[in-house]
């Protein structure tokens, strides 16, 4: 009996004949070395309402102020949480879909969209205001930098800054990026740096301690990657991550390393990106969860979702199944940490999600789990497959989902075409005896094994064990 391991996660190569390895809403951890197999793949969490904000539209922003206190922006409101359960109306903003960025410089919270539109609010007393004057131009971003709120016009090249711990803005205190002539497009603040993406180039800013220029170029900050999503960009694991491209190519995702952007996408994802009508609506939100920091990465045009998990360099896909069975991007539109819970903002409606290991559906809706195995080739030779057995934690049955299933089937050309599903029993609560097990399985000269569930259960499987018989042509 072979044993077949499972250790790579997503990678559908442009030949299948290569990989065909597709990983739904599973991620891989590395085992000890003493255990019986290298690898185990988890379930990725599901989700579970933690509150629902109360007007219509998309969750567009969450965030926790330096004060501690939650804000969230739905459609076009912004509203901030009471502690209680309730939420309270504060401001409109100009527009009622997209991303919502916002900073505070532990007085007051701004809150932009990329229009002229922004409305403030005092983290005291919590009264509302709006930047204005001759020095505001609109942001799509906002970042804190030693007392300072930085900003930049769309479209532009132009940075433009408060003064300390204010909101007030100097029609003189601006600057430009303008190592290349392209305009900024997206910019963060990391170690108390700022980095400054345009669409082919990027600069990384420091602070000078003049009050004149309050910032300036870091010498090694330069390098000819851009980006290519604007809302793509996202803080996680000591550095910066972003959907980038340059003047020879684009549709990749970078991390930077020592202010070198380092691709952390294969070939197989550059190609899956290739695939999509429109990639710079992409958006992105990073959290840590048991030790595993991930960047989810959206593609709303396209209705995907792809994770980069920063503890084994694998990606994998996030995914919703619908009413009608149909997978399409993960819920999550944004992310907070806030009382000790990672929470999401639904994409569609008003729902905030708390993400949770031990939560086996998507607010009730099932979740659709799936991993391809490796190919099995055995020098171009038939092989006559005897029995299958998945290699997993049985015995996962709970109230809501008393006799768990998973699905085994397989391709016989490849990856290109697959098998009728095989019933497997993930054990009642309580039988261990249980084994996820198929038997007379058929012949192949390259067979690829695929398992899916979309049991409300516990999942975690460390590969599988396949009994055959070679045969002599």
């Amino acid at each position: 009996m072979a044993r077949l391991p499972l250790t790579t996660a997503s990678y559908v190569a442009r030949s299948l004949k290569a990989s065909a390895q597709r990983c739904v809403n599973l991620y891989p951890e590395a085992n000890p070395a003493d255990a019986p197999a290298p690898v185990t793949f988890y379930g990725t969490p599901g989700t579970e309402v933690w509150s629902t904000l109360p007007g219509s539209g998309p969750v567009r922003c969450l965030y926790r102020a330096s004060n501690g206190v939650l804000f969230a922006v739905q459609g076009m409101r912004l509203y901030r949480y009471d502690g209680l359960g309730s939420w309270i109306d504060l401001a409109g903003m100009a527009t009622s879909t997209g991303p919502v960025n916002a900073a505070d410089n532990g007085n007051s919270a701004v809150f932009v969209d990329g229009t002229l539109t922004a409305p403030t609010v005092n983290l005291g007393n919590y009264a509302v205001g709006a930047m204005s004057g001759d020095g505001w131009l609109g942001s799509a971003f906002v970042w804190f930098v030693d007392e300072r709120l930085v900003f930049f016009q769309p479209g532009t090249q132009k940075y433009f800054w408060t003064g300390l711990l204010s909101l007030a803005i100097d029609p003189l205190d601006f600057a430009s990026a303008e190592g290349m002539p392209d305009p900024i497009v997206s910019m963060i603040a990391d170690h108390r740096e700022l980095w400054f993406l345009g669409e082919e180039t990027m600069e990384v800013y420091s602070s000078s301690g003049d009050a004149t220029l309050p910032f300036v170029r870091y010498p090694a900050g330069f390098n000819h990657y851009g980006c290519e999503a604007k809302y793509s960009v996202a803080a996680l694991d000591n550095t910066i991550y972003w959907l980038g491209k340059n003047k020879n190519g684009g549709r990749m995702v970078l991390r930077a390393q020592n202010y070198q952007p380092q691709a952390i996408s294969t070939p197989a994802i550059s190609e899956e990106f290739a695939k999509y009508d429109r990639v710079d609506d992409a958006i992105a939100w990073a959290y840590q969860q048991d030790g595993h920091p991930f960047y989810v990465l959206t593609f709303p045009s396209a209705s995907k979702t792809w994770a980069y998990d920063v503890l084994t360099g694998q990606w994998h896909e996030r995914a919703y199944r619908t009413a009608g069975n149909d997978l399409i991007r993960h819920r999550g539109n944004c992310a907070v940490f806030f009382g000790g819970e990672n929470l999401v903002g639904d994409f569609e409606d008003g729902r905030i999600y708390r993400l949770d290991l031990d939560v086996y559906s998507d607010d009730g809706a099932p979740i659709a789990r799936q991993k391809d195995f490796p190919h099995i080739v055995t020098e171009g030779r038939k092989q006559f497959f005897s029995r299958f057995t998945l290699d997993c934690e049985v015995a996962v049955g709970n109230p809501n989902d008393e006799d768990p299933q998973i699905l085994l089937s397989w391709s016989d050309d490849g990856g290109n075409s697959w098998s009728n599903p095989i019933q497997m029993s993930l054990g009642r609560v309580g039988a261990y005896q249980t084994r996820a097990r198929a038997n007379r399985l058929g012949a192949a000269r390259d067979r690829v094994w695929r398992v899916y569930t979309a049991a409300k259960a516990k999942v975690a499987f460390q590969g599988a064990f396949a009994e055959a018989a070679a045969g002599t042509s």
